[in-house]
């Protein structure tokens, strides 16, 4: 079986349950040794309130324990709008004999189009989608991508240039839901395995 390597980028504002399950089936699905999540630094489509270094931190506790699993703190170091093709082309450049697994909710999926590069990169190495609400509406130009490149989600069909759906159920569990939550002062025990640590922040507060 070729060398593979999983990578997972994303705001990550706050951490969620739904990040780490998401995490662990890119692992288990495809049988990879090692998954990077990657917290973006600056995001080319929005802008988080929470600082980058923050979102690593806070990221790196909620991976404690978890086998494989590896926070990447490149896209943070750099400081600047962070585009995936080159976090991607940069790996590939690190590990050239590695076949890059990337993950991105469907949500994204449907709006690939709108990312810098996106035709290059579905080339740079087999994407996973994972099920989240956008990806049953996909416009024409990525139904038929999707269409032509789909494989199922499984160790033996990892190659460059495919697309895999992964086999998990979308997840209760968002950023946008924890944030509402916490600003309202609601407890997000059930969201997050920093729960804790997020409301004793005060940063998603409705008074910060």
């Amino acid at each position: 079986m070729q060398q593979a390597l999983g990578i997972y980028g994303g705001t990550f504002n706050p951490v969620h349950f739904g990040h780490i399950a998401l995490a662990r089936a890119l692992r288990d699905n495809f049988a990879l040794s090692e998954v990077r999540l990657i917290p973006t630094g600056v995001p080319p489509h929005r802008t988080p309130d929470i600082s980058a270094a923050q979102r690593l931190e806070w990221l790196k506790l909620s991976l404690i324990g978890e086998q494989n699993l590896v926070a990447d703190d490149r896209e943070v170091r750099k400081g600047n709008v962070s585009f995936t093709f080159d976090t991607l082309t940069e790996l590939q450049q690190e590990q050239p004999h590695s076949l890059l697994v990337w993950l991105i909710g469907g949500d994204s999926f449907a709006h690939l189009p709108s990312w810098y590069r996106w035709q290059e990169l579905l080339e740079m190495g087999h994407l996973v989608v994972a099920n989240r609400p956008g990806f049953s509406k996909l416009p024409a130009e990525i139904a038929g991508e999707f269409a032509k490149r789909h494989a199922e989600a499984s160790p033996q069909t990892l190659a460059r240039g495919k697309i895999s759906v992964l086999p998990l159920p979308p997840m209760p569990a968002s950023s946008t839901l924890i944030r509402e939550k916490l600003a309202r002062g609601e407890d997000v025990s059930d969201l997050s395995p920093i729960a804790a640590i997020l409301q004793q922040s005060g940063l998603y507060s409705k008074n910060t």
